[in-house]
């Protein structure tokens, strides 16, 4: 299975949040309200541009 790269573009730069394979974590949990609020923790702040890398291609969640 592929991994896949959960980040955020802030100030031109990505910030890594989490990685997770297709078997443990899916984009769903990944976005909801206990994902995000750990996430919030991380940045310090409500993220506003996450995006996942699978395969290559880039894909906006948020």
């Amino acid at each position: 299975m592929k991994d896949i790269i959960y980040f955020t573009k802030e100030d031109g730069n990505n910030r890594l949040l989490f990685t997770s394979n297709n078997r443990s974590t899916n984009w769903r949990g990944a976005i909801s309200k206990l994902g995000l609020k750990k996430v919030e923790k991380q940045l310090g702040h409500k993220p506003t541009n996450i995006y996942m890398l699978v395969d290559g291609c880039e894909i906006k969640l948020i």
